[in-house]
């Protein structure tokens, strides 16, 4: 895979919101304790930011289909600024979870526009490819995030790292101010409303779209459940917060190979065979996490060794799901990439917030639960494949 400056980008937009997430995993736990709430209250931290940026996306697709692209970056990045600095001096779990919904809110037009702009310069497989490329670069932020946490985390507390949270939202914005815009004034929108809605209409009724948004919802879902979990996890097998980052960051190392083998798949036998070898592999390795859990066979080494493989494959379902979403909509990129935000980030916020308070920190419920949401992703990629091949002949 070539380096290219404009997927760099991209994968820096797309990297926020897990470099959000994964960054405050270290303090979680101490989180809690300083504004004495609960484990289940704090974990909110994570899917309260995921529903915001779900909420947010038809708002910055919408604003950059008709105002340009860079615009809505910036608007977006200076609300997730405001965020940041409420968080900073949050005193309660109240107002720190009001923060986290603006800084969600805020960073929606980041992932939202990022894939826009990728669909202005790029179709088919070579919108598949660099979408690739852009997620490989996403593995930054999981892979920096947990160890830059820690490290912030120990020398000066946990609010700190908020304000490097606002120094990232300040670069992010002087960066897009020099890059160039990929929606030229011809190309724009109304600036109707009402045309919103009949793109965002269009995008649901077509059918491979819809699919994908679906399966999507259920893609976030798996993804949130583990991160609201990986620090409860390793503390159940006595990791303290140091090795935790470590460890989290070695199985985000998985995301760079995923990616590499994901741009030959798409190049040899097409999106959707990529997409179902991905599924098969994070259903087979839920249910070994599954298979441990209840065994008590499952310690860090085994945990670690299982989520690197999760990684190369999670994203080759995740990326080309947005590429299979987004293809059939040049028209209207940027409303096709607000509907599928809006719905898979909302609806698997929720349905990871329900799964947090009933596993109430149960490991193997949780591995239960991560096992079954993955056998749906696998089984519907199965599912449209199977249809799709039946529908070439």
């Amino acid at each position: 895979m070539k380096f290219s400056w404009f997927a760099f980008y991209c994968g820096l937009l797309l990297s926020i919101s897990a470099f959000s997430i994964d960054i405050l995993l270290p303090s979680l736990l101490a989180i809690g304790q300083t504004l004495d709430a609960s484990v289940e209250r704090t974990q909110l931290v994570i899917p309260v930011y995921m529903f915001a940026l779900g909420l947010g996306h038809p708002v910055y697709g919408a604003m950059s289909d008709r105002c340009g692209r860079r615009s809505g970056i910036v608007l977006g990045l200076s609300v997730y600024l405001v965020g940041a600095l409420v968080c900073l001096v949050a005193g309660s779990i109240e107002s720190l979870l009001i923060g986290r919904f603006l800084q969600g809110f805020g960073a929606a037009s980041a992932p939202v526009i990022a894939r826009a702009m990728m669909r202005d310069r790029y179709s088919g497989t070579l919108l598949a490819q660099n979408m690739a490329v852009a997620s490989m670069f996403f593995a930054l932020g999981p892979m920096i995030a947990p160890l830059l946490g820690f490290v912030i985390y120990e020398q000066l507390g946990w609010r700190a790292v908020f304000f490097v949270l606002g120094l990232m939202a300040l670069a992010m914005i002087a960066v897009t101010f020099k890059q160039k815009e990929t929606l030229p004034p011809e190309r724009r929108k109304s600036n109707s409303v009402a045309f919103f809605w009949v793109d965002a209409l269009a995008v649901y009724q077509h059918h491979q779209s819809f699919f994908f948004i679906i399966i999507s919802c259920f893609c976030n879902t798996l993804i949130l459940i583990f991160l609201t979990h990986a620090p409860l996890v390793y503390a159940s097998f006595g990791v303290e917060p140091g090795r935790f980052a470590v460890l989290f960051a070695l199985s985000s190392v998985g995301i760079i190979l995923g990616q590499f083998v994901n741009h030959y798949l798409i190049s040899s036998v097409g999106s959707i065979v990529a997409t179902v070898v991905g599924g098969l592999v994070i259903a087979f390795t839920s249910f070994v996490i599954w298979l441990c859990a209840v065994t008590g066979t499952l310690d860090e080494v085994v945990f670690t060794i299982l989520m690197f493989t999760f990684a190369t494959s999670y994203l080759i379902v995740f990326s080309n799901i947005i590429s299979l979403t987004l293809d059939p909509h040049a028209e209207r990129a940027g409303t096709a990439s607000a509907m599928f935000g809006f719905t898979s980030y909302v609806i698997g916020s929720v349905i990871a917030g329900g799964i947090t308070f009933w596993t109430n920190g149960n490991i193997s419920r949780w591995a239960f639960c991560f096992f079954l949401i993955a056998l749906i992703i696998a089984a519907g990629t199965i599912y449209y494949m199977k249809k799709s091949q039946l529908e070439a002949k």
